[in-house]
């Protein structure tokens, strides 16, 4: 029997917060900082619509920047949600096979998909989700088979203009946060939300996320989904004496499940 043919309802967060399409653009920014997730949903009379998401408003926010009174990285204006989702955002079914549903997410190179029945919104599935159930199926494989590499990093000297703008040149939700060479953290769009007020040469070592988990090549899968899982953080960096080689993201989850 296949490992991830468990239907997405198995795995999926049933509890989705959801903006309108009338909704100004600061007030997504704060509900996702609130929950501390990537993407809302856009539900019009119980319809799904749309989806808004953090990738949405770095863009905006770029366009914008320096737009202001003083120079800052990011200048989230006052629009509407609805002149900035995407629409059409990928649904499945609740009993859609789980290995499907992250073939669906890996080809689109999404970290989610909401999860309808009878034209409503019932739950989203996550690559965190995903992480789940690879720790739950106890994949023996190393990292060093499955990583990704070479990583995207910046330096903590690096000014935030400059880490801002790798998120979006590099299509890419992370970056690994380097000193002497070695990973200290992360710089995520969430980061780059957080910090947008502050001036554009603000250095990465004054706003990056010091949570990061770094594990020998040699880990296997599942242990390392289990940290990713429980820690609530979207990847693991691979190393090899003292040396980041690799780094497993939620892309990567999503292309391990999907091969199943």
């Amino acid at each position: 029997m296949p490992r991830f043919s468990q239907p997405v309802a198995d795995y999926m967060t049933r509890e989705v917060e959801a903006v309108s399409p009338d909704a100004l653009l600061p007030s997504v920014v704060r509900a996702l900082e609130r929950v501390n997730i990537s993407a809302v949903p856009v539900v019009q009379h119980g319809t799904l619509i749309g989806v808004i998401s953090r990738t949405d408003l770095l863009h905006v926010g770029r366009l914008n920047a320096g737009t202001g009174r003083r120079p800052t990285s990011l200048t989230v204006p006052d629009l509407r949600v609805g002149e900035v989702m995407k629409r059409n955002p990928l649904v499945v079914a609740p009993h859609l096979p789980l290995a499907e549903a992250a073939r669906i997410m890996h080809d689109a190179r999404v970290h989610r998909v909401f999860v309808v029945e009878s034209g409503a919104v019932i739950g989203v599935l996550s690559t965190l989700d995903l992480a789940a159930a690879v720790r739950d199926a106890r994949l023996e494989t190393p990292l060093a088979e499955v990583m990704s590499s070479p990583i995207f990093s910046v330096d903590t000297t690096d000014p935030l203009s400059l880490a801002t703008e790798r998120l979006e040149l590099d299509h890419v939700t992370g970056l690994i946060v380097l000193e002497d060479g070695w990973p200290v953290g992360v710089f995520t769009q969430s980061e780059a939300m957080a910090a947008r007020d502050l001036p554009r040469d603000t250095r990465v070592d004054d706003v990056f996320d010091q949570a990061v988990i770094c594990l020998p090549d040699s880990t296997r899968l599942f242990r390392a989904a289990a940290h990713a899982a429980r820690l609530d953080v979207r990847r693991v960096v691979a190393c090899r004496q003292r040396e980041a080689v690799g780094v497993l993201s939620g892309l990567d989850f999503a292309r391990i499940v999907a091969s199943d």
